[in-house]
């Protein structure tokens, strides 16, 4: 409702508004969808891809590694791979979080489930 070809925001605003609300639920769900299979977690990139160029302004047959060149966005891999580091870095940093004795001292609560808290450090191996 707010971009369109003849008529609306320009692409400043529309990338603001795209990272403001898309993006930020995205990466703030990410450590809870992050142990579902990787088949289930890449349907969300045609979601950003179509977003951006609906930002952008581009055609449909746009590739998307030039969209997000434009956009100064990364593709959503590395995106996954940086929160990845950053919750294992927080993760470890705090010493007094029981989650973070869990995952150093007891791995096997963590291989045998498969949906587990282990699973979402897959991409640090």
């Amino acid at each position: 409702m707010i971009a369109h070809n003849s008529w609306g925001a320009d692409q400043s605003t529309s990338l603001t508004l795209y990272h403001s609300i898309i993006r930020s639920k995205l990466d703030y769900s990410y450590t809870v969808y992050n142990s579902a299979h990787l088949s289930y977690i890449q349907q969300l990139n045609p979601v950003t891809n179509s977003d951006l160029r609906l930002c952008l302004g581009a055609f449909h047959t746009s590739p998307v590694s030039s969209l997000q060149v434009i956009a100064h966005e990364p593709p959503p891999n590395l995106c996954r791979l940086q929160l990845s580091l950053y919750y294992a870095l927080n993760l470890l940093s705090n010493h007094s979080n029981p989650t973070c004795y869990n995952t150093q001292h007891q791995p096997s609560l963590f291989h045998n489930t498969k949906t587990s808290l282990y699973s979402s450090f897959r991409y640090m191996h």
